[in-house]
């Protein structure tokens, strides 16, 4: 086996793995977004409860909406009364602080990187066909 050989066996394995787990990411990236739909920026205003909880409310589709703020999300508060945040064009209910789900984009930067490698992987193979 010379050093061609083992070129074009070590691309043809990586262009298996690179393709073969970097498309089927970019798939269910794709629909969970076309699931999610659009995200549009919204002011949202946090309110004190008599409890001591946070509660944020916005406007969203012609009404008032509200929810309890989660434990983690205290952090986008950092003691101001509005903030910015984002609100489902399809679900007016669904609120979040982030443009983008943080999980959701690195499987998103994960496919990229994958395919990407995988694609160079196969056209070094198809090279590697021609020069040996």
């Amino acid at each position: 086996m010379n050093a061609i050989d083992a070129v074009g066996m070590i691309a043809e394995i990586l262009s298996w793995i690179g393709l073969g787990i970097g498309l089927p990411l970019l798939a269910v990236v794709l629909l969970v977004k076309v699931h999610d739909g659009a995200w549009s920026p919204q002011e949202v205003v946090i309110v004190e409860d008599a409890g001591g909880s946070a509660r944020a409310r916005w406007f969203a589709a012609g009404d008032f909406r509200e929810r309890p703020l989660r434990a983690d999300e205290h952090i986008h508060r950092q003691g101001r009364d509005e903030v910015d945040a984002f609100v489902s064009e399809r679900h007016p209910d669904l609120m979040r602080f982030e443009p983008r789900r943080p999980l959701l984009h690195a499987f998103q930067v994960l496919g990229v990187t994958l395919a990407g490698v995988g694609a160079a992987a196969v056209v070094v193979s198809i090279v590697l066909l021609f020069v040996g």
